[in-house]
């Protein structure tokens, strides 16, 4: 095995660790609200009041999230390290069984070598300094405090001498930092950090309040320093991980794009603003233009400004209801105390310009009936559970099957209908259920989800299989994308040639740059999964979703396109599988 082989099995090794690691279940806990830097950048400041959070309170916290499944602790403030119980919580994080209990600081209390010590012989096993720039006078600068560096960094020697715990550091990328963002990681990695955070700025807090005019930048004209910045990640034993990065700008370091996943961690750290959007109708404060545009959650958000506004007007035609989707929520944890404040304040104040709200709980047969969807796409183990699931939405007259195991679906079928309504399509996973689907003449529509199996049996079909329609799947995960999906221009070629038909058949989910004509696009749906019991909006169970199917994205260069207007772009977890080097302007 040459070199070039060696760095490939490498850098893939690097990308799986990276995705088990930002799929791990954490539990962040903020002890303070309390700092003793004042960044010019902070997210976090209006809640700064100087408070600490009570010892039993904490504790609750810790000892709920191990119960809940989550793997790692992290210790948050504001700043954890002032709190005078933080030794204690380390040990008490420990004793509960996390795997792994890390600290995100700003490092000066680990100038102290013997409270770093009492930590790490606490347990704590992961330490993340927050460091923003080369040297004092522009780490000082960002960070409001004359010392500070020179503090941060005698805590970052005493960490990495004393062996025991992974470092790794922090930079909030900004205006002041970005040219010296190489700097900064040759700096740290001659003293030994392997693990860098780059986190860009975003407009909340101080950041936006006080920096918007300093702190702000434009990605395009800095470039060069970013990509010697990441360029770093390619090197054998390093690890550079992105956050809040707009996915667009890493153009030919796309394995570096932050995991969708984690927008469920921007999601938890507002979730009682979120709650109170969806339930009172009193939008984010943040929703301006001019701060959106520099927000990593803006896709999330926009998306679902659009959802909201079709579920309070019923505007759908169909409405899927998943029958196992409950059993596979994934636990959340309390959210961040500073956002429960905040709302409990608003709420003291008056609500100017509430949007409407779905005004009352409702079960799901009123949900459905109210929403104007006329098809019902039913996602079931078996045609038993469908039909249970069925005969529950009494003014549906179509039906779409999504089923585990079609056995007996034939022979549940009346004159061509399922429990009295329409069969108009059957949606199928693998070749095996393509063809039981198939088989079945009643079926109005097999939609067929393409991957490299099909791909590989269609190859082999004498003609195209009638009623046969094809959808790109979108992954939860970019691992999977690479494992299962087709090269999509040299499949379409490849139909193309074998079928004169071809160009006839729908094809959904992916864009006309990659298939050579518009794709089918899907009818509005209403996503049961992402409501709630009551039938409102949930934004734990809508941002799953959303990361699941709906977080598509486009490429710089796709703004010269004649179909930029109407292309939803591809899922995220595609562009990390493939880059956006295939999406070609029409």
């Amino acid at each position: 095995m040459g070199p070039d082989a060696e760095e490939t099995v490498g850098f893939g090794q690097k990308r799986a660790q990276h995705e088990h690691a930002a799929h791990e279940v954490r539990n962040w806990v903020r002890l303070t609200f309390d700092c003793n830097d004042r960044c010019v950048f902070c997210l976090d400041a209006d809640t700064h009041d100087g408070r600490i959070r009570g010892r039993a309170e904490v504790k609750a916290q810790i000892l709920d999230g191990r119960r809940k499944g989550a793997e790692r602790l992290i210790l948050s403030g504001g700043e954890p390290t002032i709190h005078p119980d933080f030794v204690d919580f380390v040990r008490l994080g420990h004793a509960a069984g996390y795997r792994k209990v890390q600290t995100v600081t700003n490092g000066r209390m680990f100038a102290y070598r013997e409270f770093l010590t009492r930590a790490i012989d606490a347990g704590l096993g992961e330490i993340t300094f927050s460091i923003h720039g080369p040297d004092a006078k522009i780490h000082d600068a960002l960070v409001g405090v004359k010392g500070a560096f020179d503090e941060e960094i005698e805590g970052l020697r005493h960490a990495l001498d004393d062996g025991r715990v992974i470092v790794n550091i922090d930079v909030c990328v900004n205006r002041a930092n970005v040219k010296h963002l190489p700097e900064i990681l040759r700096r740290f990695t001659a003293m030994g950090v392997r693990e860098f955070d780059l986190l860009q700025v975003i407009p909340f807090g101080r950041a936006y309040r006080e920096g918007k005019d300093t702190l702000f930048y434009d990605l395009e004209q800095a470039r060069p320093y970013l990509l010697e910045a990441f360029a770093f990640a390619r090197q054998p034993d390093m690890h550079v991980w992105l956050n809040r990065f707009p996915v667009e700008h890493l153009e030919g370091f796309e394995e570096l794009i932050q995991d969708p996943y984690k927008l469920g961690d921007e999601v938890r750290g507002r979730k009682e603003e979120y709650a109170r959007w969806l339930d009172e109708g009193v939008p984010l404060s943040c929703r301006e233009p001019d701060r959106c545009r520099h927000c990593y959650v803006r896709r999330l958000c926009d998306h679902l400004d659009g959802v909201r506004d079709a579920t309070v007007r019923n505007l759908f035609e169909v409405v899927r209801v998943d029958t196992g989707w409950e059993a596979r929520l994934p636990q959340t944890f309390g959210g961040d105390p500073a956002s429960a404040e905040k709302v409990r304040e608003a709420r003291r104040l008056p609500v100017l310009g509430a949007a409407p709200v779905v005004p009352r709980a409702m079960d799901l047969a009123t949900r459905v009936e109210e929403s104007g969807a006329r098809t019902a796409w039913i996602v079931a183990p078996d045609v038993g559970a469908a039909r249970t699931t069925l005969g529950a939405l009494p003014t549906i007259g179509r039906v779409a099957l999504e089923l585990d195991e079609l056995a007996g679906l034939a022979e549940a079928l009346v004159d061509g209908r399922f429990d009295g309504r329409v069969l108009a399509q059957v949606r199928t996973r693998g070749v095996a259920a393509t063809e039981a689907a198939l088989a079945i003449p009643e079926v109005g529509e097999v939609l067929a989800t393409l991957d490299r199996s099909l791909a590989e049996w269609l190859a082999r079909q004498p003609a195209w299989p009638a009623r046969l329609a094809l959808v790109q799947p979108s992954h939860e995960l970019a691992s999977e994308a690479l494992e299962h999906d087709v090269d999509l221009p040299a499949f379409v070629a490849a139909m193309r040639s074998r079928f004169d038909d071809f160009d006839a058949v729908p094809i959904e989910g992916a864009p006309a740059c990659l298939i050579g004509r518009a794709p089918r696009r899907a009818p509005p749906t209403l996503d049961t999964a992402m409501l709630a019991p009551g039938g409102g909006l949930e934004i734990f169970r809508y941002a799953r979703r959303f990361v699941q199917g709906h977080d598509r994205v486009k490429s710089l260069r796709c703004r010269g396109c004649t179909h930029v207007d109407d292309c939803d772009g591809v899922h995220v977890n595609w562009v990390r599988a493939h880059g956006f080097a295939p999406l070609q302007p029409l």
